[in-house]
């Protein structure tokens, strides 16, 4: 049975509440809907940004942006698939992130992380050889449970995180993504899968309950403070306290970010329009896709060209579309 160790320290303490306070003060700011689809489109471009950054994908933010609103960037297929399928986990979550995370959806978000960049055997199922953590200069400095014993660790994690309801959201989170980096239970993609799956703890939790956080960009800021801080635990005999208070004071970091970001926006004179509910449709459209064209729109929409096109000139008026190409290779996209 797993049963981590951790202590809730005057720190810890300090830190949810700081936490708590900024929560409550970007839900009192009544977020207008343009700008909370603009902030969700950030959100999810950043953390597939630094998720996919962290394990060495080279891609910058602009072409993480780009690829997300489907326009080419000069990059290997590899690099390219990494950040395409991040995307698409990330969607896969946000889409219905009250479903359980079990072991077949854990499986699921795995597949979704490495397609097309594992063989098929690999992809959703657990490793079948032992792997190794190794550090910059390829040295071993964890070697994770050989592959017989990690299907019961994951179902002793999971039992675990279904018997945490009243462990708080960050202390949740936090110990479900190391522990499950120390598992290490496929033979790649352990990175991205641990902290897309810390970061659903926290929608099926209602913590961030309109997806406006990028948590992962904390830990892309100092990658080797992000690692040391994942062995400092393994060191200290698994005693998880430090690194709670590290991921707390990622998540206080990033809300600061979040709430001086929405107060800059809130004054924006483009935000002032009054959006129809087919018009929110619209938006909602681009904020899950990156950016459709005018024949897709149409068929998610059930509406014609013409109908398209008088939904969103004002919105491309107002700033909060941006159109792209001309004729049949029109793409919109959200303004940033």
């Amino acid at each position: 049975m797993f049963k981590p160790d951790y202590r809730i320290t005057e720190y810890l303490l300090e830190l949810t509440g700081q936490i708590t306070a900024i929560s409550e003060k970007i839900e009192a700011k009544k977020i207008r809907f343009t700008l909370m689809a603009k902030l969700q489109s950030e959100a999810l471009e950043r953390n597939t940004h630094s998720s996919t950054s962290i394990e060495g994908n080279p891609l910058s933010l602009a072409q993480v942006s780009a690829l997300n609103h489907k326009r080419d960037v000069p990059a290997d297929f590899r690099q390219k698939r990494e950040v395409l399928n991040y995307f698409k986990a990330l969607r896969w979550i946000i889409k219905y992130p009250k479903r359980s995370i079990s072991k077949a959806n854990l499986l699921r978000l795995h597949t979704l992380i490495v397609k097309d960049l594992l063989p098929g055997e690999k992809s959703g199922s657990f490793k079948t050889k032992q792997n190794f953590v190794l550090n910059a200069k390829k040295r071993v400095v964890y070697t994770p449970p050989a592959p017989k014993k990690c299907p019961k660790l994951i179902s002793e994690l999971l039992a675990w995180a279904e018997r945490g309801a009243r462990i708080h959201p960050i202390i949740l989170s936090a110990i479900f993504h190391h522990q499950f980096v120390n598992i290490h239970p496929f033979s790649d993609g352990n990175g991205r899968v641990a902290r897309a799956a810390a970061q659903w703890i926290l929608y099926k939790k209602d913590f961030d309950p309109h997806h406006i956080l990028s948590l992962d960009d904390f830990y892309a800021g100092n990658r080797e403070k992000y690692y040391d801080k994942i062995q400092q635990t393994r060191d200290l005999d698994y005693d998880y306290t430090y690194w709670i208070e590290y991921v707390a004071e990622g998540l206080l970091a990033t809300l600061k970010r979040t709430y001086s970001r929405i107060s800059k926006l809130s004054y924006s004179s483009r935000e002032r329009v009054t959006i129809t509910p087919k018009q929110e449709e619209l938006i909602n459209l681009l904020n899950m896709h990156g950016s459709l064209g005018s024949r897709e729109l149409c068929k998610f929409l059930k509406i014609k060209r013409a109908r398209v096109n008088q939904l969103i000139s004002p919105l491309i008026k107002a700033k909060i579309i941006k159109k792209e190409g001309e004729a049949r290779a029109t793409s919109y996209y959200l303004s940033k």
